[in-house]
């Protein structure tokens, strides 16, 4: 069947939304919205808060009645507002994109909220972690995590490093690697935590199987709980209409061009990809048909080694002859 990358959506612009019920319990402030009866699809929610320094966070649930019960959880993002040596603001809370009419908000580590816009921006689609396999070692003043995310040229846009280590401020170097042996570097970047201040999130633009993070550690202990995630921007593929699932992917053939469609030329707006609906990835299965490719290179190219050891040889009999010559000739009698 036809398929293509999922095209990119329209933006939708800052829309200012009510507020139609407020509440507080402990630390934690509770709003509803209310987004209408015509409602754009949308990713994030910007929310207006009096505080003028703070760290906390806002979880996001949605829902198309605004009954009780009826709710469901979208998103946790960070929200902070620090000053002094790194100053910065954010108070944008980021989802999986969605129609509810309702969103209900739980911000903790504020005082307030008091006014909210919904936005879609598709240049800025939310990370998702990508599953990997770690390891640490602890070197001389550094620590070094390395991450098989399990397959060669898997994407990962951004890394998070976590510690419970309540202040620490490091450099960090990420380097990349498809073979495990051979590494470029990726980028040169600084972690910090301390009152007001969390700074743990390292933007890249990688595709390896494995990501080497080292953090330098100078005369200070190893991080605490440290907790290393590679994370990824989704990139969904659009499968045509008009087709029955269950629907069989194929992949990992590197040697084998991806077909031309027309639907995969269509514009955007032809393609009906706002109507379209989230799938689901069953359980892997190995391919019965797959038959590896023959391999045409020479008994040589496949056991280069040897030649080498052919070389070695060589020298080795050649010297000898050239000893048992020599030997030869001054054990002669001269005349």
């Amino acid at each position: 069947m036809p398929w293509r990358s999922a095209p990119t959506p329209a933006a939708v612009p800052g829309q200012a939304v009510e507020l139609v019920a407020r509440g507080r319990l402990g630390d934690t402030v509770t709003v509803v919205v209310d987004r209408g009866p015509v409602r754009p699809v949308i990713d994030r929610i910007a929310l207006d808060v009096p505080n003028r320094i703070f760290v906390g966070d806002v979880e996001v649930q949605g829902s198309n009645t605004g009954a009780d019960g009826t709710y469901a959880t979208l998103s946790t993002t960070p929200i902070y507002a620090v000053r002094g040596a790194v100053a910065a603001r954010s108070t944008t809370a980021v989802f999986p994109p969605t129609d509810y009419r309702f969103l209900l908000v739980r911000a903790r580590g504020v005082s307030g909220i008091t006014g909210a816009a919904v936005a879609r921006d598709p240049s800025q689609p939310p990370v998702e972690p990508v599953a990997a396999r770690s390891t640490k070692r602890e070197r001389e003043r550094t620590t070094v995590v390395t991450l098989d995310l399990g397959y060669v040229r898997v994407p990962a846009d951004r890394l998070s490093i976590r510690s419970s280590t309540p202040r620490y401020v490091r450099g960090v170097a990420v380097e990349g690697s498809n073979d495990g042996a051979t590494f470029i570097p990726l980028s040169n970047s600084e972690i910090a935590r301390f009152p007001g201040v969390d700074l743990s999130k390292i933007a890249l633009s990688s595709r390896h199987r494995y990501l080497r993070v080292t953090i330098r550690n100078g005369d200070d202990a190893p991080l605490d709980g440290l907790r290393v995630t590679a994370e990824a921007m989704p990139r969904p593929l659009l499968l045509a209409s008009g087709f029955e699932p269950p629907f069989r992917l194929l992949y990992g053939a590197a040697t084998v061009s991806a077909p031309s469609y027309d639907f995969a030329r269509l514009p955007s707006a032809a393609t009906g990809f706002e109507t379209a609906r989230r799938g689901t990835l069953g359980p892997e299965r190995a391919n019965e048909l797959f038959e590896p490719l023959a391999d045409t290179r020479t008994f040589f190219e496949r056991n280069d080694y040897l030649i080498e050891v052919l070389l070695v040889v060589v020298a080795i009999v050649v010297a000898a002859a050239g000893l048992f010559a020599l030997r030869r000739r001054t054990s002669e009698p001269s005349s």
